[in-house]
């Protein structure tokens, strides 16, 4: 297997919707902008995302995680 299938590989496996971020941001009644404000990103850049298509840096995990009062593993893992 090469690079670049086992990158692709790891893509498929662990790019995948935060759909317990999303639920935990709207029962919030929180925004994308709002979100997307807090770790300084645009809010395409954010919905992007939080569609799974491309991933959070740990410091964006945190910072959300503190805002929503929750574990970061509740919210992306």
């Amino acid at each position: 297997m090469t690079t670049a299938e086992k990158k692709r590989t790891l893509r498929v496996e662990y790019l995948k919707p935060k759909t317990d971020l999303k639920r935990t941001r709207l029962s919030n009644e929180c925004t994308t902008s709002y979100a997307a404000e807090l770790i300084g990103l645009e809010r395409r850049q954010y919905e992007l995302k939080e569609k799974g298509t491309y991933p959070f840096h740990d410091y964006e995990m945190f910072v959300l995680a503190r805002y929503f009062n929750k574990k970061v593993s509740e919210l992306f893992f």
